[in-house]
Order: C-alpha cells, then structure tokens, then sequence
C-alpha cells in the first residue's frame, strides 16, 4: 500500500515531505466554500514494519457528517523511511 501511494503523490521528498495535494472526488461545483463540513481520517507509519490508523475517505466523511462529499484533499508528512503520516481531509455537505 505504502509504494502505491508513493507513486499518486504529488510532492515526495526524499528526506522530509509535509505536503498537502488535491484528489478529485466527484466534480460537483461548490459556490459557497465557507459553508462546506470537513471531516478528517489518518493513517500513520513507523519503519514501514508497523502501520496503524485508517485513512479511508468514507471514515474521514463519517467522521466530518459528510453525505454528499465535493472535494478531498490528502497531506502526507513523512520522515525519510522512519516515519510517515497520512490524512484524508473530505469537505462537502
């Protein structure tokens, strides 16, 4: 799981990365964004041995009482292989 998502992000540093990318969900147009829940789910990982968390864009909209999901973002902070932290932000109503 960890390499197939080295291979979708958008930034990878090779030392430190704490960046957040865009995913597209569903193309639905948001006129108002100020009026938008956020709901939030994460994952983390130590030594590629032992990994922990669910970041899954159906908790993360649980999470945030989401049921019509309009954009989500993702933010991976990670530490060369010691340490790797994902997070599912999912905005919508």
């Amino acid at each position: 799981m960890y390499f197939a998502s080295i291979l979708n992000a958008d930034a990878m540093g090779v030392f430190y990365t704490d960046a957040t990318y865009p995913i597209t969900a569903t193309g639905t147009k948001v006129q108002d964004l100020t009026n938008l829940r956020k709901g939030q789910s994460s994952a983390t990982s130590f030594l590629f041995l032992i990994e922990t968390g669910d970041a899954g864009i159906d908790t993360a909209a649980r999470n945030g009482g989401i049921t019509k999901i309009s954009y989500i973002d993702v933010n991976e902070v990670s530490v060369l292989f010691f340490f790797r932290k994902l997070t599912v932000t999912v905005y919508g109503e």
